[in-house]
């Protein structure tokens, strides 16, 4: 093993947030917009930005508001943008977990090179270059820059380039979004699925669509299951295992 490639969300920082309570006006009342419309479209326009095919929130929005036949409102977008910001910013991108922070300073002080895979937009991956984590890691690819989004080997493909290293000298580590540990392994890159911080969410209410055991479910889990971490120190275990002969 020479380098692994972790995801950043849920896998590096989390959004969890103990504090949160659901807004009092939804986005899709601010904007206009009939609720299951909403509910039904803004995930491919979400995408669209992650791919970095729409550029912006604000032009995302505005494409929602077109298909839904509202007028676009440029001060509620930046409304928007404001608080998507500042969400981040309180959960995702504050002070590091200890815990995680270890076990990258000895990922590194062992040699092996390290890379961040995330599917992201530009607001998503804007805090990270500034962030504590990031001096731990030799490349960093989001999938808005480069116009690749997991599950896509193509995008593992790329990291594992930009790190001089081949697919069958890599694990990827992630917490299962976007079906990424599925991809990872279609590239020919070793998967580990953690959930130390899946494992914190309240059932009914984690990310990614995962609830309990629900990941199972999905066919590519079912045909290639994969090995669970739950703490960072276990993957320092893992590392350090002699390779199957």
């Amino acid at each position: 093993m020479r380098a692994i490639l972790f995801d950043l969300f849920e896998t590096l920082v989390s959004h969890f947030d103990p504090d949160w309570s659901p807004p009092i006006r939804s986005t899709a009342e601010r904007l206009g917009v009939d609720q299951k419309f909403f509910d039904e479209n803004w995930g491919r326009f979400e995408k669209q930005w992650e791919a970095g095919t729409i550029e912006q929130y604000d032009h995302a929005l505005a494409q929602l508001c077109a298909a839904a036949g509202v007028p676009s409102s440029e001060p509620t977008f930046a409304e928007l943008k404001r608080e998507y910001i500042a969400y981040a910013a309180r959960t995702a991108f504050i002070q590091a977990e200890p815990t995680i922070v270890g076990m990258l300073r000895a990922l590194k002080a062992s040699g092996l090179k390290l890379g961040v895979v995330t599917n992201a937009n530009d607001l998503d991956s804007a805090p990270w270059e500034q962030h504590e984590l990031a001096r731990y890691f030799d490349v960093f690819v989001a999938s808005h820059a480069v116009r690749l989004l997991k599950p896509d080997r193509r995008i593992y493909e790329l990291a594992c380039e930009r790190l001089e290293v081949q697919p069958s000298e890599t694990v990827f580590v992630g917490d299962g979004g976007s079906n990424e540990l599925w991809g990872a392994k279609s590239a020919g890159i070793q998967p580990f699925w953690c959930t130390w911080f899946l494992d914190r969410w309240p059932e009914g209410i984690r990310p990614n669509g995962f609830s309990g055991d629900a990941w199972r479910q999905h066919p590519s889990n079912n045909q290639a299951p994969y090995r669970r971490i739950r703490r960072p120190d276990d993957l320092l275990a893992l590392v350090a295992e002699p390779p199957a002969a």
